[in-house]
């Protein structure tokens, strides 16, 4: 019974994700993109603390004139009640939009606002509100809901993920549109792509977990997308420089308008692309992946927009999660069916290494193994594709040594080097206890599967450090990379382990009712 493996769970041996660049604060900048106005607010009486220095193009006033005022003398009559209103009676600190007039120089001006409560503040993001017939709320409904049934009607992730990217694509307008899901190390692999044709295919492609470092992941849970309107811009400073409740450098951790480190904006003209807006993918609670959009040129997607654009990775993270489940119950319920047969027939057979490894359902079938063995009281019992028998009495005694419980690993030289002469046959192992402090164990073999990986660019380089070990680029070549990865095998999935733990429990049932 053979599984095809999904090119995410190749076994990627070296570790990409870089502590370097995922120790840098990047929530702790004091700089925000010009394309919006931040101001920092009391949270009791919403006075000024502090403001991003291009207000004056947003709010014609110069920072220190506006620094110690009320958020109340800024707005038109009437609205200020309503958000003292909505910031105190939430117990949460969930953001709050709203759409607000601010008296400008006598005149009234509508901006998106959005509201962030913080422990001891609030911050404010203030971009000027210019809605589009393209982003009027019945026109972006009447998108969502037509996506959303395109999701809907396909028939496995990867055709949720290609549908999606070209619904967005088509949507939003931006030339490119990636889902880009994470391996178990963190690499990203390019599961889907819609582009415009002149630019560069990165279908398939693995990018390594420092493209997207730590802090970075952890901060997609604090903010819905990550726009980069162009990455030519001037970062705007906050002032004061310090926050004047708690002397520190402002967490900007939820901010959107949150300004980009260097070393990304050089990643993206590396890329050739000028403007950039990435959305988290959460699948039960974990980080799954990204939809990564990519313009040649500046791209600044309305409030409007972009709010939309949220609820749609909203839906294709809910949409993945219920084919997964779908994919998962339906993978339960064959090794559940090959279970039964198993256990019907490993109690008719005289010995259970016969009931186990002869007859219509094996163990093989069960765990999709090349070959599995017995050894049981001095016995060797051997089926399919397996180590010599001295190699499999061997692998027992280091397994009696080393391990107690259920063992798997699709990497078995890494951790039984001596494995290497047989890995042909046995790179996967799974070992199910039945005495291991006397050596028996139901062994279970895969064998070696080379793949090959696509990098976008060569991985060992993606970092590059000056002299000064503090200043960093990242590579300069999104050229295909090729690796061959060797002495590994399908990966276990969690079913499988657990189906195995179930035939473990069985063979020991079996042997307990034998002897009492």
């Amino acid at each position: 019974m053979e599984k095809p493996t999904a090119p995410v769970n190749i076994n990627v041996e070296k570790n990409y994700d870089s502590e370097f660049c995922g120790s840098i604060p990047l929530h702790l900048v004091n700089l925000v993109q010009p394309h919006g106005v931040l101001l920092v607010l009391d949270k009791q009486d919403l006075r000024i603390l502090q403001v991003s220095e291009n207000v004056e193009r947003f709010l014609l006033a110069k920072p220190d004139e506006l620094l110690g005022l009320p958020f109340s003398e800024l707005l038109a009559e009437g609205q200020y009640e309503e958000i003292l209103n909505k910031i105190h009676t939430q117990d949460s600190q969930d953001k709050i939009p709203l759409t607000l007039s601010f008296k400008v120089q006598d005149k009234e001006a509508a901006f998106s606002v959005l509201l962030l409560p913080q422990q001891d503040y609030v911050l404010a993001e203030l971009e000027e509100s210019v809605a589009t017939p393209k982003e009027s709320f019945v026109r972006l409904y009447q998108h969502i809901k037509y996506i959303t049934s395109l999701l809907k009607q396909a028939g496995t992730c990867p055709e949720i993920a290609q549908r999606a990217a070209e619904e967005l694509k088509q949507f939003s307008g931006f030339d490119r549109v990636l889902v880009y899901q994470f391996d178990p190390k963190w690499n990203g692999i390019v599961i889907a792509q819609a582009k415009e044709e002149d630019m560069t295919d990165y279908m398939g492609l693995r990018f390594p977990a420092s493209d997207v470092p730590k802090q970075a992941r952890d901060l997609y849970f604090r903010n819905p997308y990550r726009l980069i309107p162009t990455r030519d811009y001037k970062p705007m400073r906050l002032v004061p420089v310090l926050n004047p409740l708690t002397q520190r450098f402002t967490d900007l951790s939820e901010s959107s308008l949150r300004s980009v480190a260097n070393v990304h904006l050089e990643y993206l003209a590396n890329m050739g692309i000028m403007a950039s807006m990435s959305l988290p993918l959460i699948i039960d609670g974990q980080l799954w992946g990204l939809v990564s959009c990519h313009h040649k040129t500046a791209m600044y997607p309305g409030f409007e927009m972009r709010s939309a654009m949220e609820l749609l990775a909203g839906i294709l993270s809910a949409q993945l999660e219920a084919k997964q489940r779908e994919e998962v119950m339906a993978l339960r319920v064959q090794l559940r069916s090959i279970h039964i047969k198993l256990v019907e027939q490993l109690y008719g057979a005289t010995h259970f290494a016969d009931g186990l490894l002869k007859g219509g359902d094996s163990l093989q079938e069960l765990l999709s193994l090349g070959g599995a063995a017995v050894v049981y009281e001095g016995n060797i019992w051997l089926s399919g594709d397996t180590p010599g028998r001295d190699e499999v009495r061997e692998l027992a005694s280091w397994l009696r040594r080393n391990k107690s419980g259920l063992f798997a690993t699709s990497m078995l030289i890494h951790d039984y080097p001596h494995s290497k002469r047989y890995k042909e046959v046995a790179s996967g192992l799974i070992a199910l206890p039945i005495n291991a402090e006397q050596g028996d164990f139901i062994l279970g073999f895969r064998p070696e599967v080379a793949q090959t990986i696509a990098w976008g660019g060569d991985p060992n380089n993606a970092i590059q450090m000056e002299p000064d070990g503090k200043t960093y680029h990242p590579r300069n070549s999104f050229a295909i990379y090729r690796e061959t990865v060797k002495n590994t095998s399908q990966s276990w999935s969690k079913e499988e382990l657990e189906a195995a733990e179930k035939l473990r429990n069985a063979v020991l049932e079996k042997i307990v009712k034998e002897r009492y």
